[in-house]
Protein backbone atom coordinates (compact mmCIF):
# COMPACT_ATOMS: atom_id res chain seq x y z
CA UNK A 1 0.00 0.00 0.00
CA UNK A 2 1.61 3.11 -0.64
CA UNK A 3 1.08 6.13 1.73
CA UNK A 4 -0.68 9.76 0.59
CA UNK A 5 2.25 12.60 -0.23
CA UNK A 6 1.65 16.00 -0.89
CA UNK A 7 2.06 16.76 -4.37
CA UNK A 8 4.90 18.76 -5.94
CA UNK A 9 4.38 21.21 -8.58
CA UNK A 10 6.39 18.64 -11.01
CA UNK A 11 3.81 16.38 -10.02
CA UNK A 12 1.94 16.87 -13.68
CA UNK A 13 4.72 16.69 -15.70
CA UNK A 14 4.62 15.11 -18.93
CA UNK A 15 6.76 12.09 -19.20
CA UNK A 16 7.81 10.07 -22.16
CA UNK A 17 9.69 7.23 -23.21
CA UNK A 18 12.66 9.29 -23.32
CA UNK A 19 12.63 10.29 -19.81
CA UNK A 20 12.01 6.90 -18.59
CA UNK A 21 14.67 5.33 -20.40
CA UNK A 22 17.19 8.77 -19.54
CA UNK A 23 16.35 8.23 -15.18
CA UNK A 24 16.65 4.28 -15.55
CA UNK A 25 20.27 4.89 -16.88
CA UNK A 26 20.51 7.22 -14.11
CA UNK A 27 19.17 5.16 -11.55
CA UNK A 28 21.46 2.32 -12.80
CA UNK A 29 24.75 4.33 -12.54
CA UNK A 30 23.94 5.47 -9.19
CA UNK A 31 22.75 1.80 -7.73
CA UNK A 32 26.55 1.12 -8.66
CA UNK A 33 28.04 3.35 -5.88
CA UNK A 34 25.26 1.66 -3.43
CA UNK A 35 26.41 -1.06 -0.76
CA UNK A 36 25.29 -4.60 -1.36
CA UNK A 37 22.20 -4.46 0.13
CA UNK A 38 21.01 -1.54 -0.99
CA UNK A 39 22.10 -2.70 -4.59
CA UNK A 40 19.69 -5.86 -4.65
CA UNK A 41 16.68 -3.19 -3.74
CA UNK A 42 17.94 -0.58 -6.71
CA UNK A 43 17.44 -3.76 -9.13
CA UNK A 44 13.81 -3.95 -8.10
CA UNK A 45 13.06 -0.49 -8.57
CA UNK A 46 15.63 -0.76 -12.08
CA UNK A 47 13.42 -3.83 -13.11
CA UNK A 48 10.35 -1.80 -12.52
CA UNK A 49 11.36 1.01 -14.56
CA UNK A 50 11.96 -0.95 -17.45
CA UNK A 51 8.90 -1.77 -17.77
CA UNK A 52 7.69 1.28 -17.02
CA UNK A 53 4.97 2.93 -19.78
CA UNK A 54 4.28 6.59 -20.16
CA UNK A 55 0.88 5.63 -20.04
CA UNK A 56 1.24 4.04 -16.02
CA UNK A 57 3.19 7.55 -14.94
CA UNK A 58 0.37 9.63 -16.07
CA UNK A 59 -2.65 7.19 -14.30
CA UNK A 60 -0.56 7.66 -10.91
CA UNK A 61 -1.15 10.95 -11.70
CA UNK A 62 -4.51 11.15 -12.25
CA UNK A 63 -4.94 9.11 -9.24
CA UNK A 64 -2.79 11.36 -6.77
CA UNK A 65 -4.68 13.96 -8.19
CA UNK A 66 -8.20 12.55 -7.42
CA UNK A 67 -6.90 11.89 -3.56
CA UNK A 68 -5.64 15.37 -3.05
CA UNK A 69 -9.47 17.01 -5.02
CA UNK A 70 -11.47 14.65 -2.77
CA UNK A 71 -9.32 15.56 0.84
CA UNK A 72 -9.83 19.15 -0.68
CA UNK A 73 -13.52 18.51 -1.13
CA UNK A 74 -13.90 16.95 2.25
CA UNK A 75 -12.36 19.17 4.52
CA UNK A 76 -14.58 22.53 2.54
CA UNK A 77 -17.48 20.29 3.66
CA UNK A 78 -16.06 19.79 7.31
CA UNK A 79 -15.39 23.79 7.48
CA UNK A 80 -18.82 24.01 6.54
CA UNK A 81 -20.38 21.68 9.58
CA UNK A 82 -17.77 23.61 11.86
CA UNK A 83 -19.76 27.22 11.28
CA UNK A 84 -22.81 25.60 11.53
CA UNK A 85 -24.96 25.60 14.81
CA UNK A 86 -25.92 22.27 14.81
CA UNK A 87 -21.97 20.89 14.43
CA UNK A 88 -21.20 17.78 12.45
CA UNK A 89 -23.83 16.11 10.51
CA UNK A 90 -22.22 13.34 9.06
CA UNK A 91 -19.22 11.05 9.59
CA UNK A 92 -16.89 11.23 6.20
CA UNK A 93 -13.75 8.92 5.20
CA UNK A 94 -12.09 8.16 1.71
CA UNK A 95 -9.79 5.12 1.05
CA UNK A 96 -6.80 5.62 -1.08
CA UNK A 97 -7.51 5.55 -5.06
CA UNK A 98 -6.74 2.37 -7.04
CA UNK A 99 -6.47 1.21 -10.62
CA UNK A 100 -8.31 -1.39 -11.93
CA UNK A 101 -7.45 -3.54 -14.86
CA UNK A 102 -9.84 -4.30 -17.05
CA UNK A 103 -8.56 -6.87 -19.40
CA UNK A 104 -10.13 -7.78 -23.06
CA UNK A 105 -12.43 -10.02 -23.89
CA UNK A 106 -10.98 -13.33 -25.26
CA UNK A 107 -7.64 -12.27 -23.68
CA UNK A 108 -4.48 -10.42 -24.92
CA UNK A 109 -3.47 -7.02 -23.47
CA UNK A 110 -5.08 -4.71 -21.09
CA UNK A 111 -6.44 -1.81 -23.05
CA UNK A 112 -8.75 0.00 -20.48
CA UNK A 113 -8.01 0.90 -16.59
CA UNK A 114 -10.08 2.55 -14.35
CA UNK A 115 -9.63 4.83 -11.40
CA UNK A 116 -11.70 3.78 -8.36
CA UNK A 117 -11.88 6.28 -5.19
CA UNK A 118 -14.28 4.79 -2.14
CA UNK A 119 -15.70 7.08 0.09
CA UNK A 120 -17.92 6.75 3.27
CA UNK A 121 -20.26 8.57 4.58
CA UNK A 122 -22.63 8.34 7.71
CA UNK A 123 -25.01 10.37 9.46
CA UNK A 124 -23.16 11.96 12.51
CA UNK A 125 -26.11 10.38 14.90
CA UNK A 126 -26.29 7.19 13.05
CA UNK A 127 -27.75 3.63 14.74
CA UNK A 128 -27.18 0.45 13.00
CA UNK A 129 -30.03 -1.87 11.99
CA UNK A 130 -28.56 -4.39 14.01
CA UNK A 131 -28.45 -2.60 17.62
Amino acid sequence: MYERTRQSEHADAPVESEDIKAFTERLSEWSESLPAAEQALAEVLLQYTRDLQPGDVRRRQLIASLDEATRSAIESVREQWKQTARGPVAWVRTEHSWEKANPRVGGGAIEEYEIVQWAYVRPEKWTPPYA
